[in-house]
């Protein structure tokens, strides 16, 4: 049997080395187009090969795929079977989306963007007046306040524009250089696109940057969760230069989906795009960069750049205005990116007179303390247990996936509730977190981690698990090696948000409020990720859940370029917890792996 995990459903398969992916994927419930009833003639049944190997490309194949699909590693389902221990396969076209938190209660404030759009006459060239069309546009641009360069591709637009329309134009501004220049009847609305690029998925705001109005939003799997499901795995990939190319190409690809998804829903011209600005955390934004990371992969863990970038997105190859803008917030350390800077700034955290706490719970988990008007932030490496990963059957949050569980006293599951109401497939990262804090309160799993005796706990093939449901494919269990893998990502949780406490020489009682920020966060139980340690422990009314907030820090840039200002200032004050050095971490670390005994 091998083990073949399924992007972006996130659920791992068991699967005979006779039996074709299409078969196993049906019969797990997976929707994946198929008209031919897995004969190969239809096409449809795409899967790309992520790691590991499947069986030879076959005649069928060979006729049905062309060989730039095959040469990208997509195979047809119902023709490929697996022949390695491990598998990855990327299921484009599942019928399962996962969900994606795209909203915040937080605002961005006011709009003033780096863009302006404006409708401008120039005097004609006359025997008397006889300058360059670029220089004539720019002087009235200057007087105008607009700017004071014009790019080579909006300069070669000007002499048959000028001429046809009687020397008027709309002409497109970005930071004081014209970089668009149409007929003067376009009354397109300029655009923005504020982009938050996470481990596991990229999410898309689009804004009519005049009115600072936000138009529409997107989300989609990262591109780079083929090759790998952590940072660390990427980072091991792209220390040559092919691999950073591979993943800078993954990144944008999916940079360029979401755009294209947005604006085909909303009539935009890509065009008509003219500004973005990207957040992610360190290693995100270097490969988005493609910029070597090969600094974050060892101690120090020094970043190759820590300054605000603003780039053409012609450099990037974004499907926007190529001469648009795309701005970089500067990331804090080598593993605080600017993804926490971006939540430090929507949270407005520095500007709060009592202590307050943010924390971002994910694969890399950001904390940030603040006291007095000053900020401390550290991360720690949580991995990926809380999205669902290397958990036996954990999966993303799509239909289908358990994502709340309640354990009575007695340790028997009285409530487990699926995405959608659909049969139970696995676990996705509240579900998970549920689970763990009903068996440790009702004694199931004990203060050190083991699993106790009880009538849902059995041997299974890999040690002891606990029966949960029945699903669609066959018992759902949570194992033992799974309460291990959860306590080590809660221990350094903890660890960073105790650490971080004592350096400011705060106790848990002090904090005003704790801002649980991203989307893991937004579907978290309070009562379970207390239990936990997942939070500091504060009475639940101080804990406010803002949903994504590294994605309104990337509209508040987006649309008001002060705000680009304020956040370099701001991460220049930010000071950096480095737990890796930390004297007391391993001591910390040990002590907080353990669960709170049961009541």
């Amino acid at each position: 049997m091998a083990k073949v995990f399924i992007e972006p459903v996130g659920v791992t398969l068991e699967i005979g080395e006779e039996q074709d992916l299409l078969t196993a994927l049906l019969a797990a419930g997976i929707a994946i187009p198929s008209d031919c009833a897995g004969r190969g003639t239809c096409g449809k049944c795409l899967v790309r090969l992520g790691s590991g190997e499947l069986s030879e490309v076959t005649e069928v194949e060979s006729k049905r795929l062309p060989a730039n699909l095959r040469e990208d590693g997509w195979r047809l389902a119902c023709q490929a079977r697996p022949v390695s221990a491990r598998v990855s396969i990327e299921v484009r076209q599942a019928g399962g989306r996962r969900r994606i938190l795209t909203a915040s209660k937080l605002h961005h404030g006011r709009a003033k963007t780096a863009v302006v759009r404006r409708l401008m006459e120039l005097p004609p060239a006359t025997l008397e007046d006889k300058r360059a069309d670029q220089e004539r546009l720019l002087a009235v641009c200057v007087a105008c306040g607009d700017g004071r360069q014009a790019a080579l591709g909006a300069t070669r637009e000007l002499p048959d524009l000028l001429r046809r329309h009687g020397w008027r134009a709309m002409v497109t501004s970005y930071d004081g250089r014209v970089i668009d220049a149409e007929p003067p009847e376009v009354q397109a609305v300029a655009y923005g696109a504020a982009v938050d690029i996470g481990t596991s998925k990229v999410i898309a705001y689009l804004f009519d940057l005049e009115a600072g109005r936000l138009v529409d939003q997107e989300a989609t799997e990262n591109p780079q969760m083929r090759y790998g499901e952590d940072v660390i795995s990427r980072i091991a990939r792209a220390v040559d230069a092919d691999g950073a190319r591979e993943l800078a190409t993954a990144v944008r690809d999916g940079i360029n989906q979401v755009l294209g998804e947005l604006c085909e829903r909303n009539g935009v011209d890509p065009r008509h795009i003219y500004d973005m600005t990207v957040v992610g955390n360190t290693a995100m934004h270097h490969l988005a960069l493609g910029l070597s990371p090969v600094g974050l992969g060892s101690a120090p863990f020094a970043p190759a750049v820590a300054d605000p970038l603003t780039l053409r997105a012609a450099e990037l190859g974004l499907a926007m205005n190529p001469e648009g803008g795309v701005h970089f917030p500067p990331p804090i350390a080598g593993f605080v990116g600017s993804d926490a800077l971006a939540v430090v700034a929507a949270t407005r955290l520095a500007s709060k007179r009592r202590p307050c706490l943010a924390v971002d719970i994910g694969t890399n988990t950001e904390i940030a303390v603040a006291l007095d008007g000053r900020v401390t932030a550290t991360s720690c490496a949580s991995g990926p247990a809380f999205e669902g990963y290397q958990i036996t059957h954990g999966m993303k949050a799509v239909a289908g996936a358990i994502e709340r569980v309640r354990i009575d006293d007695a340790g028997l599951p009285v409530e487990v509730a699926t995405i959608g109401n659909q049969p139970a497939l696995g676990l996705c990262g509240s579900g998970v977190v549920d689970l763990l804090a009903g068996l440790v309160a009702s004694g199931v799993v004990d203060h050190t981690g083991r699993m106790q005796p009880h009538e849902l706990v059995r041997r299974g093939e890999n040690g002891l698990e606990y029966l949960l449901t029945e699903g669609a494919i066959g018992p759902i269990v949570f194992t033992q090696h799974d309460v291990r893998a959860l306590q080590l990502a809660k221990g350094a949780i903890a660890s960073g948000w105790l650490l971080l406490l004592e350096k400011l020489a705060l106790e848990p009682g002090d904090l005003h409020r704790v801002y649980v920020a991203g989307a893991f966060g937004n579907y978290l139980d309070v009562g379970a990720a207390l239990r936990l340690d997942l939070l500091p422990p504060v009475s639940r009314d101080r804990v406010a859940f803002v949903g994504n907030a590294a994605g309104v820090g990337a509209q508040m840039a987006l649309i008001d370029v002060g705000a680009r200002r304020r956040m370099a200032a701001l991460r220049a004050r930010i000071e950096f917890l480095d737990l890796a050095t930390d004297a007391r971490f391993n001591e910390v670390f040990t002590r907080r792996l353990q669960f709170a005994p049961r009541a």
